[in-house]
């Protein structure tokens, strides 16, 4: 039993110093998505202390700049707790929220990234096929700690940077990244071929595919 008023219960569950009292699957992506979009407290840190980290380093990979994606995963969580009602389950909850804050970081980034791109519209280094699956792209450098291959990422020009990202990392087409920084498919095939060459020769790979 509380011994404060009920006045005061009601403004502290207002400003979150008290979590709501509802049970949450958390195993179950669509009802924690639906707490979280009721306004519960607890599910929504729940959600946020599961995914920060990973959602952190989605937002440096296109910014390059640590202060800076921290302050993007922030803003970013504000869209994904402002939008998670529209979630609907097609995919995985972590899919979803990731797609979010890729896309809000391409937003602010994408200025930077399309300045650094050309117009090239033919395909160099071999580029691997769109209908490949693009993990491909990062498999000579799976043996590499991950934190190796960030520094690297960081390491690139932001074009580069920004389409191998979107391609290999987080699942964009070239046809969805030529709409998104507005160039051609062209450019965004010859650009990430550029990124990954440059890639492997920062992780010391470089010279099994000159």
């Amino acid at each position: 039993m509380s011994f404060l008023p009920k006045n005061t219960l009601a403004i502290q569950r207002a400003q979150g110093l008290i979590f709501n009292d509802q049970s949450v699957d958390y195993t179950d992506d669509f009802e924690l998505a639906q707490q979280c979009a009721s306004g519960n407290k607890k599910a929504q840190k729940y959600l946020y202390e599961l995914y920060a980290k990973n959602m952190y380093y989605i937002c440096l990979r296109y910014c390059g700049d640590r202060d800076l994606a921290n302050d993007l995963m922030h803003d970013g969580f504000v869209k994904v707790f402002t939008h998670l009602k529209t979630f609907r389950a097609e995919a995985k909850l972590k899919t979803w929220i990731t797609r979010v804050m890729a896309n809000h970081s391409i937003s602010y980034c994408k200025a930077e990234a399309r300045k650094q791109l050309t117009s090239f519209d033919k395909v160099e280094y071999g580029v691997i096929d769109d209908a490949k699956d693009p993990a491909e792209m990062l498999e000579e450098v799976k043996t590499q700690s991950a934190k190796d291959v960030l520094e690297a990422i960081l390491e690139l020009p932001a074009g580069y940077r920004t389409v191998l990202s979107m391609y290999a990392l987080d699942g964009y087409s070239h046809k969805e990244i030529a709409a998104e920084l507005g160039v051609t498919e062209g450019t965004s095939k010859s650009q990430l071929a550029k990124a990954r060459k440059m890639l492997l020769k920062r992780v010391g790979k470089a010279d099994k595919h000159e």
